[in-house]
């Protein structure tokens, strides 16, 4: 898998080529999670890591975090404007609400969504501005939070932020303190 991904030329083929990395997680055990097994959310939070480019094509698995830095490294190898973008409900209690991470880059005067782990919106998604794409973005979020039945005052604890390439193969607890304290995305975006 390594030698294809190292082929690639176009963010097409990267597209088509992700359809081989399904959703898991390596653990620091190294044992890959998936979502067919009955442990995958009870070991979350004590044995996800972070995986590098070469452990996910390695492995063939990654949740959203790790694809969209795979993701990365070609976008930055091809010389793409990017920016790499996170968002949660930050409560500060514990909560079962997704978070997610998406690649976004820019194509001329455009900006693409390029979304490979969110099942429901995977697709290269073209918008005029980021802003826009921000929008139509967080209102899918919304939606898909919405089938977690939050309330209107969580809905205002939801955040969104520009991340820079983390350090790999770091804990959940790590990762999430790194993106949640990087750089807060304006709000008016959403409103």
């Amino acid at each position: 898998m390594i030698e294809k991904f190292n082929n690639i030329n176009t963010v097409d083929e990267l597209y088509e080529f992700m359809d081989n990395i399904k959703y898991g997680y390596l653990s620091n055990t190294g044992k890959v999670y998936t979502t067919l097994d009955e442990d995958f959310d009870k070991n979350w939070e004590k044995e996800y890591i972070l995986e590098s480019k070469d452990d996910i094509l390695k492995t063939g698995y990654g949740n959203c975090w790790d694809q969209v830095e795979l993701e990365r490294f070609w976008f930055k190898k091809h010389n793409y404007e990017i920016k790499t973008i996170f968002e949660i409900v930050l409560l500060d209690y514990d909560n079962d609400y997704p978070s997610h991470t998406f690649l976004v880059y820019r194509d001329g005067d455009s900006w693409c969504w390029f979304e490979h782990a969110d099942y429901d919106n995977r697709g290269i998604h073209k918008y005029d501005s980021f802003e826009e794409l921000i929008k139509d973005q967080y209102s899918k979020y919304l939606k898909l939070l919405k089938t977690y039945n939050i309330s209107i005052d969580e809905i205002d604890n939801i955040i969104l932020t520009e991340y820079d390439e983390p350090t790999m193969n770091i804990n959940s607890e790590e990762f999430l303190e790194y993106v949640i304290n990087s750089n807060r995305i304006d709000k008016f975006y959403v409103k």
